[in-house]
């Protein structure tokens, strides 16, 4: 049943009633709403009006929130906890909670009620100026945005236990994490699942007590397909949403396909909240957004986005620099952002339609283009490959890759206008809030083009030959942290990528054995767990010239990290 969070504590639950899980056991109603008592009767007892909300701690961060709240505090929550983003912020607050829980069985008198039109929220979001852009909402806006998504989804989710790998302290995991549960009456868990060993540890765990369902985005949800099976996580959640940008299609099919449904993508921004919603679970009705209840859209003269919500504060349409094509039913396509038009030696060029058009070659999974600054001003390429695009990769090199994507997109463009430069990373450097920033894309072509040997290699520490034949060899590697392939993959955790493991594999494999040919194919590739900086890995090669493929295996004694063949054209020398 939903509970307006204005009323939540006046209301209450049942004394057993499970709040969220810790990570350790079910957190009941009855101590969860004594810590809030306590901290909103130590709060009264302060004169500062404006608190700035950061504890790491799920649970306690709600806590807070709702404390702060019931106390007439102003609630400050930034988009970052780094030094220099709160010295920025240092005019916006007047206090920092600490986090130092309150007692949980301390008595307290009954907070006094919350008024939603007056509670303030000041979210954060980054301006383009560089300096955080203030975004104040009240708690009534949250309730009214809490009740439409409980009207769509709350019969499907049931009591399912909400996870996540989306943080808490932006306004989507907030909202979806955190104050919907809240309000629903379902647990959340505070255990972020960060990595795929995680989530899949959580939702083995949580998934005995009942249904589960995960919050993420779309940078969380791309790499989750390369880096296990699907399948493999059980029981699967209910629903699965994701945030931030659009979800590559090819992700969204992997999860259709293995686990029977595709994410819930919610469309929207911190200044607008929700506007619209999609399941691409086939092609046509993976391109169209369907609004919200309550909220319509429109279409100005230029194709920008209009919005009327009743989550914002006034009547006047938002305009958003998002350009849509309208359907007759009030639904909508995205058709990419109006304020990317550059001029590339004084011609227009739309980056979206470059990012359309590279994306359309079945060699592209998903690709962002980005103006770069030098002595002439030129176009870089950030290219996700697919499984076909990285066996070319493999085979071509980067170069001849390259050259063909070009020669793909000069159907389109103007040659001034086609990339001159280009990256191919295993994931676009989506941000911990699914957000592809231009800073992101422009540090990839900030990085050396040449990165020295020991940038590129892990350290050997012993090599021994294990065949009688000559044709197994064992090496022992240290994976160093400073390899340039931890680079932007991933941000908040440094991955050793795939590609590189299968490189490495097929360049020792040439200096200490008898390994001959070129690159065809490969076979039962299995990535089997994460490699993270400062790894010690054995890697076995074995060397079968009869059939000209080559067996790898990287593993350390407590674990096999990955494993595959690499089949090589025998007739090629």
């Amino acid at each position: 049943m939903l509970t307006p969070l204005h009323l939540l504590l006046a209301s209450g639950r049942a004394d057993d009633h499970r709040v969220c899980h810790d990570g350790r056991h079910f957190v009941g109603w009855r101590d969860f709403a004594a810590q809030v008592a306590a901290r909103t009767a130590a709060l009264q007892q302060r004169q500062e009006a404006r608190w700035l909300l950061i504890s790491d701690d799920p649970q306690q961060f709600a806590g807070d929130l709702l404390a702060l709240l019931h106390a007439g505090k102003q609630v400050v929550i930034p988009p970052n906890t780094q030094a220099g983003t709160l010295d920025q912020l240092a005019g916006a607050f007047d206090a920092i909670v600490d986090d130092k829980p309150a007692p949980g069985r301390t008595r307290a008198s009954a907070p006094p009620p919350i008024d939603p039109q007056k509670a303030v929220i000041d979210l954060y979001t980054s301006g383009s100026s560089g300096t955080p852009k203030q975004v104040r909402k009240t708690l009534a806006q949250f309730e009214s945005e809490i009740e439409t998504l409980e009207s769509l989804w709350g019969k499907t989710l049931g009591s399912a236990c909400l996870l996540a790998s989306a943080p808490h302290q932006h306004i989507y995991g907030l909202l979806f994490r955190l104050l919907w549960p809240l309000a629903a009456g379902r647990a959340f868990d505070t255990v972020t699942c960060a990595h795929p060993d995680t989530l899949a540890e959580r939702l083995a765990l949580l998934g005995q007590s009942g249904a589960t369902a995960l919050v993420s985005s779309p940078a969380q949800l791309s790499r989750l397909p390369e880096l296990v099976p699907l399948d493999s996580l059980q029981p699967a959640p209910k629903m699965i949403f994701s945030s931030g940008g659009p979800l590559p299609t090819a992700t969204a099919s992997a999860f259709h396909r293995q686990l029977g449904q595709a994410p819930t993508e919610v469309f929207g921004s911190t200044e607008t909240g929700g506007i619209a919603w999609r399941r691409q679970e086939d092609q046509a009705a993976g391109e169209v957004w369907t609004t919200l209840p309550g909220i319509t859209v429109d279409r100005d003269d230029d194709g920008a986005l209009l919005l009327h919500s009743p989550f914002l504060v006034g009547h006047a349409p938002w305009r958003m620099d998002d350009a849509i094509e309208l359907l007759p039913d009030r639904r909508f396509r995205l058709r990419g952002r109006l304020d990317r038009i550059v001029k590339i030696e004084e011609k227009r060029l739309s980056l979206p339609d470059l990012e359309a058009q590279l994306i359309a070659h079945p060699w592209v999974g998903s690709a962002a283009a980005v103006a770069l600054s030098g002595q002439r001003q030129s176009v870089g390429a950030v290219v996700v490959l697919t499984d076909d695009g990285r066996q070319q990769l493999l085979a071509r090199g980067k170069r001849d890759t390259a050259q063909h994507l070009r020669r793909h997109l000069a159907a389109y463009f103007d040659a001034v206008l086609l990339p001159r430069r280009w990256r191919f990373p295993e994931q676009l450097p989506n941000n911990e809030r699914g957000k592809l920033t231009q800073a992101a894309l422009s540090a990839l072509f900030a990085v050396d083009e040449a990165p020295t040997a020991a940038q590129l290699q892990p350290e050997v520490l012993a090599v021994r030959s294990t065949g009688e034949a000559g044709d197994q060899v064992v090496l022992d590697l240290h994976v160093g942290p400073a390899l340039a392939h931890f680079s932007g993959h991933f941000p908040g955790q440094a991955i050793l990528p795939g590609v590189v493991q299968i490189d490495w594999a097929v360049r020792y494999a040439r200096q200490h054995l008898a390994l001959g040919g070129q690159f065809t194919a490969l076979e039962n590739i299995k990535f089997l767990a994460l490699v993270l900086p400062d790894a010690r890995l054995e890697l076995t090669l074995k060397w079968n010239a009869a059939n000209a493929r080559l067996e790898f295996l990287f593993a350390s004694s407590e674990r096999k990290y990955s494993s595959g063949r690499i089949v090589f054209n025998a007739g090629s020398a």
